[in-house]
């Protein structure tokens, strides 16, 4: 193979990596379809159909220690980390990737994955949990009866710091 074709064939090759985004996530979800457990094959196919890195894909499964059957959720909170550094920007990225498209006004999610995700980034990231169960506490406080949190009810609101700790970039 001559030089020129080499690079050309490079060129191609990176092309077709696509870099991870919120939209990629949501993609992803939807293709999962409300199941809880995923086996990691599976995912990986998905993930590989994407044009995302394998690198990328191995890195979420270490930091989370995951193996043959995943955890959606937490996967996609860790894939989530890789666009936002805080665990208040990773929440918000979670909420609009969770988020129904058909919903109108705000994005939003019911407050038991967001409290399920919210502990589960917070361990991660150190964040001790007194300040957790505190910031859960007056979120609840927030929310409406019908147990949905709303982005704006933990974004906007100067009552509560989601973060005091920072997720490692994946």
């Amino acid at each position: 193979m001559n030089k020129r074709r080499a690079i050309s064939v490079k060129r191609v090759c990176r092309a077709k990596r696509k870099i991870l985004t919120r939209k990629i996530l949501k993609r992803l979800h939807r293709k999962v379809r409300g199941r809880l457990i995923i086996e990691s094959a599976e995912l990986y196919v998905m993930w590989k159909k994407r044009g995302l890195s394998e690198n990328l894909f191995n890195k979420i499964m270490t930091a989370g220690k995951m193996e043959d059957d995943i955890e959606w959720l937490k996967f996609l909170a860790l894939a989530s980390s890789s666009l936002g550094m805080t665990v208040s920007k990773v929440m918000k990225i979670l909420c609009k990737v969770l988020s129904s498209s058909q919903l109108r006004g705000p994005p939003r999610m019911p407050f038991s994955t967001f409290s399920f995700l919210y502990m589960y980034l917070a361990e991660l990231a150190g964040i001790s949990k007194s300040h957790v169960v505190q910031a859960l506490k007056v979120l609840e406080e927030v929310i409406g009866p019908d147990g949905i949190i709303r982005i704006t009810d933990f974004i906007k609101n100067s009552r509560v710091k989601l973060d005091n700790g920072y997720l490692g970039r994946h």
